[in-house]
């Protein structure tokens, strides 16, 4: 008798605590919705920080192991470990950029200067070279059209002035926004910090948040730091191969701005099947309009057997084999994130596509095993 009446009050017990199941969907809606508002509340706050925040993370997933062997030497202290190991990505990265970016600013202002004065030239009809330019396109032209109401040199000496004048810009605008630049710059030293020293708690609710299989998560998390350490490693490294061949090539021939060029050839060598070659083919394609006919051929000898080698043989062994990546989804990836993000696209572009096969992968996974 006394066990019926200890059971009935255990099942009323039970039912207070019971929830309807319409009662938990609406729970659940709400948390739902209220995590939504703030997380966009969140972007809003961090978008302006976006690309400093972008690049701690990227540096600090790059340079973790050297964070791990430095807390063995700090014995366990983390925050000496974090202090040490941003003041040595600061040696070896962030002085070597600054001494690049004054000499990248130098030779700017000498290219400009040069400009100017070929635009002279070009204007008052003393240069040789674009006169014999113009002089062929009217021969050329002149076969099929009646050239006589077009004052090509004129349109010549309009568009060289245009693009002297947008060159000027981009001086003034690289000077203007170098504050900026040196205030992410002590952002991002900033956040990677915390990131060495914070990053495994930040990690471990990140990894607790995805709703999915412990192994589908590491799954993502191996391939994105693969993709990660692939694409600097191995793109660094042939970026800036290419870069000093290119700069070494343009210097060798005399073309104005070799550093400057070298540079520009190293950012575009991260984009697979254009790379520096997008500089050079130009280059050539002037020396040989202006008649330097064997400094165009020297130059084109050059970037075919010497700087596009360079890219055929060790990017493959060095990205595309550890990236698992094909070729033409990684070449519109990159392109859309550069477009989208800036110059970190050449990063993120290749990670978005990671994770995103990496999803597609793990479907295919699901849906294989739920037909079996």
């Amino acid at each position: 008798m006394y066990a019926a009446e200890t059971s009935d009050d255990d099942n009323k017990a039970d039912g207070l605590f019971e929830q309807p199941e319409e009662d938990m969907k609406s729970e659940y809606l709400i948390t739902l919705l209220l995590a939504l508002v703030v997380g966009y509340l969140m972007y809003l706050v961090l978008s302006p920080f976006f690309i400093p925040i972008f690049w701690a993370v990227v540096l600090s997933i790059l340079f973790y192991p050297h964070f791990k062997w430095l807390i063995k030497k700090t014995h366990g202290s983390k925050s000496a470990a974090s202090l040490i190991a941003c003041l040595t990505i600061a040696v070896f990265i962030l002085i070597p950029l600054i001494l690049l970016g004054a000499t990248l600013v130098h030779e700017l202002l000498n290219l400009y200067d040069w400009s100017e004065e070929y635009i002279k030239e070009i204007s008052a009809g003393g240069a040789p070279s674009p006169s014999r330019l113009m002089t062929r396109v009217e021969l050329f032209i002149g076969k099929y059209v009646d050239v006589s109401g077009f004052d090509l040199h004129g349109i010549l000496a309009g568009f060289a002035n245009d693009a002297a004048a947008y060159a000027g810009e981009g001086v003034k605008g690289i000077i203007k926004n170098l504050t900026a630049f040196v205030f992410n710059i002590f952002l991002a030293f900033i956040t990677m910090f915390f990131l060495f020293r914070d990053g495994d708690r930040l990690f471990a609710i990140i990894m607790e948040v995805i709703p999915l299989s412990d192994y589908d998560k590491e799954k993502i998390v191996a391939k994105n730091r693969e993709v990660i350490r692939a694409t600097i490693n191995g793109g660094v490294f042939v970026g800036l191969v290419q870069g000093a061949l290119g700069g070494l090539s343009f210097w060798f021939l005399s073309i104005p701005g070799p550093i400057l060029w070298g540079f520009v050839m190293f950012l575009f060598s991260f984009l697979p099947s254009v790379g520096s070659a997008v500089i050079w083919v130009p280059a050539a394609i002037y020396l040989f309009v202006i008649g330097s006919y064997v400094k165009g051929i020297i130059l084109v000898i050059w970037g075919v057997f010497v700087i596009g080698l360079v890219d055929n043989i060790l990017r493959p062994f060095i990205v595309s084999g550890r990236t698992n990546l094909h070729p033409m989804l990684l070449f519109f990836s990159i392109l859309g994130a550069v477009n989208a993000f800036g110059f970190i696209g050449v990063i993120a572009g290749p990670l978005i596509l990671s994770v995103g096969q990496a999803m597609v992968e793990i479907y295919q996974h699901y849906l294989l095993k739920g037909r079996h």
